[in-house]
């Protein structure tokens, strides 16, 4: 479904909820809302402080930068909508940025350089949403000013997390959000699942393709949803692994696999090749099985250098060249 019709299917159906704490507001809505403007889980901050100011949600590219957009939630009615309006705007001072959001069950009111806008969510239309998106969506966002971090530092700061986890959850924890937000980096690849229990397996991602946010000829191909498994090793990645991943993609009739491993998978002089294995299924079906290891990661700077990244990493099965 377009990006612009699930964000009206979301904010036409708040008028029929009711949430007795602002955190289950919270919970239940930001992710979605989040995700259908476009931005990902790493630019999303909650509970944001500025001085004596917190805003509930900010997004923006880093924690030092200045945001992008600020989201105030409201699980109440309003007494005077003016009052909300001119709240947004007072945070929308204390970061020093200019564009807002107050979200409520009954109505969106958009600030953007202290002029507001309300939309009544009964009733409201296609191009209301239209008109929202073309204001706050993550394609909207001008690039980060000189001397504010970029993407990169963001990037940066979460492969430093995943080289000093220590603990086992922490390893998976800190390399499956990094991979989530290298994936996320370009607008047209969301997550839809992580950490998915399906009656056989977990599966660590569930990506999901948009043609509608641009066009990726990989995926064009190959289909709808990619799997993503995350391997913070000490070791690089055996064959066992692999074939299990590979068994996950055959349940899931899925074309196109990511392996993201901290030290890659096995080659050609282990003694227990998990390359071979990924070239010769390849070769037999056409199961496409990349991996990314954490120095690929360092790579990254933004979603075309992960686009470009994948499709290097495409041919380089496709047509069994070194280095893939």
């Amino acid at each position: 479904m377009p990006q612009i019709d699930l964000l009206l299917q979301l904010l036409a159906s708040l008028p029929e909820r009711s949430y007795e704490r602002e955190l289950d507001f919270t919970r239940d809505i930001v992710p979605r809302l989040v995700q259908y403007l476009g931005y990902s889980e790493a630019e999303t901050f909650y509970e944001f402080a500025a001085g004596r100011y917190r805003a509930d949600v900010v997004l923006s590219d880093s924690v030092d930068s200045i945001p992008w957009v600020v989201i105030e939630l409201k699980r109440k009615k309003a007494y005077n909508l003016g009052d909300w309006a001119y709240q947004l705007n007072r945070y929308l001072d204390a970061l020093d940025c200019q564009l807002g959001i107050v979200l409520s069950t009954e109505v969106l009111i958009l600030s953007k350089n202290r002029e507001t806008v309300r939309y009544q969510l009964k009733g409201i239309t296609r191009q209301q949403v239209k008109e929202i998106l073309s204001v706050v969506s993550r394609t909207s966002q001008p690039a980060p000013m000189p001397g504010h971090s970029t993407n990169e530092v963001g990037l940066t700061g979460l492969i430093d997390t995943v080289e000093q986890a220590s603990s086992n959850e922490a390893k998976g924890k800190s390399l499956e959000t990094l991979a989530r937000a290298l994936v996320e980096s370009t607008p047209m690849l969301k997550c839809k699942y992580r950490n998915l229990q399906t009656r056989s397996s977990e599966i660590d991602l569930v990506i999901e393709y948009d043609d509608s946010l641009g066009r990726v000829p990989l995926l064009d191909d190959l289909g709808r949803f990619i799997l993503v498994e995350c391997k913070n090793w000490s070791k690089p990645v055996g064959v066992a692994p692999v074939r299990d991943f590979m068994g996950k993609l055959d349940k899931c009739k899925i074309g196109l696999g990511i392996i993201f491993s901290k030290n890659g998978v096995t080659g050609i002089d282990s003694g227990a090749d998990a390359l071979r294995e990924i070239q010769s299924r390849f070769d037999r079906d056409g199961t496409y099985v990349l991996v990314f290891s954490l120095d690929d990661a360092k790579r990254i700077l933004n979603g075309r250098d992960f686009l470009v990244l994948l499709d290097e990493k495409a041919d380089a099965l496709r047509f069994d060249m070194e280095g893939g």
